[in-house]
């Protein structure tokens, strides 16, 4: 607190305590646990609100002694062009979107290629598995010639779409 009121009365402004104690509360410290910078921080919350602008044209530390950068800061690090940013996060974006749209064309050709064959590969031992099947169905019939003629001219009837007594006139 002591260094407080040195560096107002050093500046001739003029103070209560009440007011040390107010600039401190709106700023967040407690006086009797201050360093250097929240010293000079409170003081010129005092000095501002009393004279304004006097206590910051003497004072060698910057005004915004926080750390925080102001608007105009020459510590400030310049702003990118928004437009610039957005041109260039759409290219990237474009490019990853072009670059999955080649990875699951790639893929979806690979997949439908596969599935005509194995389509093509069915349709190709079809006639394998009717004769499998044909021939499965009479072993376990077990019945007389009869039996098997009427099984074979099923399957004819079935697999040509003729009776076999209409292909014998």
């Amino acid at each position: 607190m002591q260094e407080i009121k040195d560096i107002l009365v050093n500046q001739d402004i003029d103070f209560s305590e009440d007011e040390i104690l107010e600039a401190a509360q709106a700023l967040g410290m407690n006086v009797n646990d201050l360093n250097d910078a929240e010293v000079q921080a409170i003081a010129q919350k005092v000095a501002q609100s009393k004279q304004p602008g006097k206590l910051a044209k003497n004072s060698n530390k910057p005004k915004n002694s926080n750390g925080k950068l102001t608007k105009n800061s020459s510590r400030r690090k310049s702003v990118p062009n928004l437009e610039g940013a957005i041109s260039k996060a759409s290219q990237v974006s474009n490019e990853e979107i072009q670059s999955l749209e080649d990875v699951l064309n790639a893929g979806i050709d690979a997949y439908t290629t596969d599935k005509a064959d194995q389509l093509l590969s069915s349709i190709r031992n079809a006639p394998k598995e009717v004769v499998r099947k044909f021939t499965q169905a009479a072993m376990e019939e077990e019945a007389d010639v009869e039996s098997f003629r009427n099984i074979g001219e099923q399957l004819v009837t079935g697999i040509f779409g003729i009776s076999a007594t209409n292909a014998a006139e």
